[in-house]
């Protein structure tokens, strides 16, 4: 049951992948994890606010499915970090927000609409169902490529037919797809908008709006961008 108004739940999911994806999954998921306690734990989380999030956390909110009669639309805000984001969705819509997280640094902020739950585990095994909306601003391009194809698989069958997954991303200043790994070991993809939408539309979905933000940031000679998409699930299973 969705926490109430005010209310912050939390709870640990215990995952078991089966034989579904490689042998490596499991400990790049522990690369991950350790990777970003290390930044959360140091501060250096600026993903977390400022005006660049702001404006990406606005695209979120327009990008959002109707509510339909009734009841609140259900959110899944996956890798919520701090879940200062995922207050805003439930306060933003009204919604009953799950937070999703590899590590515990939840802070939010006091809502006053809407309801927030905390669960610390893994996206794919996630798996309450139907979702109205999936928000990843900035999960997708941490993966390692060969798990590209299961995350969107498994996020088209969390969806209802005509739920929406919004995907934020570090695009590509010169076109190249190409793993801007860290030295710990956690892969930082610079992606294209032709390359994550063949992804989503080979799994049912359809794209619906997208939109450059700057990030005031410059590396090897570029000044990047995020560029977050939208998608509406056309139906049938991923």
């Amino acid at each position: 049951m969705p926490a109430q108004e005010g209310d912050v739940s939390m709870s640990e999911q215990h995952v078991d992948h089966g034989g579904d994806l490689s042998s490596g999954y499991t400990a790049y998921r522990r690369t991950v994890q350790d990777s970003f306690a290390q930044w959360y734990g140091a501060d250096r989380d600026s993903w977390s606010g400022g005006p660049v999030k702001s404006r990406i956390t606005e695209f979120l909110l327009r990008s959002a499915p109707a509510a339909e009669a009734g009841r609140r639309r259900s959110v899944l805000d996956i890798g919520c970090g701090r879940g200062l984001q995922t207050a805003q969705l439930a306060e933003g819509l009204d919604a009953d927000v799950v937070g999703l997280d590899l590590i515990d640094v939840w802070a939010p902020p006091v809502t006053g609409r809407g309801s927030l739950r905390f669960q610390r585990g893994d996206f794919l095994g996630f798996d309450e169902r139907p979702m109205d909306y999936l928000v990843d601003s900035g999960c997708l391009h941490h993966q390692r490529r060969e798990d590209w194809e299961p995350w969107v698989r498994h996020g088209s069958g969390l969806l209802r037919a005509g739920g929406v997954w919004a995907v934020n991303i570090f695009l590509s200043p010169d076109g190249a797809v190409v793993d801007k790994r860290l030295a710990d070991g956690r892969s930082n993809w610079w992606l294209t908008e032709e390359v994550v939408t063949d992804l989503f539309t080979a799994h049912g979905f359809t794209h619906v709006a997208s939109e450059e933000v700057d990030r005031n940031f410059q590396y090897e000679g570029h000044w990047l961008k995020y560029l977050t998409l939208a998608f509406s699930r056309v139906g049938g299973r991923g």
